[in-house]
């Protein structure tokens, strides 16, 4: 089932694909906060393995190809029209850090899993707001129309091209 969420920052100027991003983000951060009601209200082994397969469903779904999208059509636009190369590395690195959260989850023990779930959930919370608040500000600042209108084409075009969409949540 997919649904038409309200982008995370929506006074900001955006373009259609930037706008779908900003819907990933807010749903993500849904997920942010559904990992951290289950782990107040029923941190059990049995919960928890459950809550890991959750998230690992919603990597594999959602997560990654969204940052294969911000990968091939966002970041490179960026690093030619903006001077944006270090904020760019390191939401790179969040990806890589995120990825490698979901293969330890995967591998994890009962011990392990509350940890680590809480852990993801505060680095997808966190590298959200800096794609929002510091990248998403520079495009609305430093972009004209046009330079907008062509970074929200190419990344919905490469949304469009992996199926990219927003999944109901559990």
């Amino acid at each position: 089932m997919t649904r038409r969420i309200r982008a995370v920052t929506p006074t900001l100027p955006r373009e259609p694909g930037i706008d779908r991003l900003s819907a990933h983000h807010l749903h993500a951060l849904a997920v942010a906060v559904l990992i951290d009601r289950y782990l107040k209200v029923d941190p059990t082994p049995e919960r928890l393995a459950d809550l890991a397969g959750k998230v690992a469903g919603f990597a594999e779904k959602e997560l990654f190809p969204h940052f294969q999208v911000e990968e091939t059509a966002l970041f490179p636009a960026l690093r030619e029209a903006l001077d944006s190369d270090p904020l760019i590395d390191e939401l790179i690195a969040h990806h890589r850090n995120m990825e490698e959260l979901v293969r330890r989850l995967a591998e994890s023990s009962a011990r392990q899993r509350a940890s680590l779930l809480r852990e993801f959930g505060g680095s997808l919370r966190r590298h959200i707001r800096m794609e929002e608040v510091e990248l998403f500000r520079q495009i609305g600042g430093r972009l004209d129309q046009a330079g907008r209108e062509e970074l929200g084409r190419k990344v919905d075009d490469a949304a469009r091209a992996m199926g990219l969409t927003v999944h109901k949540l559990w």
